[in-house]
């Protein structure tokens, strides 16, 4: 039941993020990055995506939620509002990542990655999204199980 639904929540907030309420233009930079997995991107996935919750310890306040879908290369972009990009600040991060393929409908989700990841109260995932980032600072390192 859990796994339900933490699953409801994840796929909850990638259409509110992806789709927004409409409304005014966002201030946000380009987040893009690559899910790796023992220091290689995470490939062979059902289904996968990534979400930036604001880390209101750390100073940011935003009540956005920016998340972006895993590609098959592992990559991932962030989208908040329906705009791509992320605002400026420090994040935790939840890394969901299924065996279960859309196509399966509703099943209990087979988690590939380390519950803790699907956890914000657990993740040991921060991003710091800055405006000007290098080379694979938004890459995020996993394990599994």
């Amino acid at each position: 039941m859990r796994l339900r639904s933490v699953l409801t929540v994840y796929v909850s907030c990638i259409f509110a993020c992806l789709f927004g309420c409409g409304g005014d233009k966002l201030d946000l930079v380009p987040v893009k990055g690559t899910v790796l997995l023992d220091g290689k991107p995470i490939t062979k996935i059902g289904q996968g995506g990534v979400s930036f919750f604001a880390d209101a310890s750390k100073g940011n306040q935003t009540q956005h939620i920016p998340t972006g879908a895993i590609d098959a290369e592992g990559n991932y972009e962030l989208v908040t509002g329906g705009q791509n990009g992320a605002p400026l600040g420090t994040y935790k991060v939840l890394v969901n990542v299924f065996q279960n393929t859309p196509d399966e409908g509703p099943v209990t989700p087979r988690m590939l990655l380390h519950s803790k990841y699907y956890d914000l109260t657990k993740t040991d995932l921060a991003i710091e999204v800055v405006a000007k980032s290098s080379p694979g600072q938004y890459d995020l390192k996993v394990i599994k199980k």
